[in-house]
């Protein structure tokens, strides 16, 4: 029992924390986040200096293994700018704007309640895609299967085995 309300606080902080529950297999870079990068400066200090560097190519970071920073650009010609900041690259093909967009376009559709189908949805940086879970065995709405047809690869549908259940209060 203890273990189950533990994992359900967590659960809930990574919600808060992310706006969404997709799965994330590394952690992302929260703000402010300490650690040193190999390049000195802390993991939140290459992700804010890659981000201005690489402008609209940008296309988020987080921590892999060993607490290395990692940056996604969308432009293979920066990857050399992200490796001097004592990061790894990867080259990805959507920008954090892109993401951020198709993400409006998935909270627009299923406001103002989303449906019982749907149990959550937010940008994955790890994945490069807004992830959308979806009961198994429900139908997929159809505005939001029209999103995912138009995205070309940005959002991705994963299933979910049980619909979300709210924290007790107190």
């Amino acid at each position: 029992m203890r273990r189950a309300i533990g994992s359900a606080i967590a659960g809930a902080a990574i919600l808060a924390a992310t706006g969404c529950g997709a799965d994330q297999h590394d952690e992302p870079v929260e703000s402010g986040q300490q650690g040193a990068a190999p390049g000195g400066g802390t993991a939140t200090d290459v992700l804010s200096t890659a981000q201005q560097r690489l402008g609209d190519a940008y296309a988020g970071g987080y921590l892999g293994e060993g607490g290395q920073p990692v940056v996604l650009t969308t432009e293979a010609t920066t990857t050399d700018t992200i490796r001097s900041l004592g990061a790894r690259a990867e080259v990805v093909e959507f920008s954090t704007a892109a993401l951020s967009d198709w993400q409006g376009r998935i909270d627009a559709a299923l406001r103002p309640q989303p449906p019982r189908a749907v149990t959550s949805w937010g940008v994955d940086v790890r994945r490069n895609a807004v992830v959308v879970d979806v009961l198994v065995g429900e139908p997929v709405p159809p505005q939001l299967q029209q999103i995912v047809d138009d995205s070309a690869g940005a959002v991705v549908l994963d299933e979910a085995q049980e619909p979300v259940r709210p924290l007790p209060r107190g």
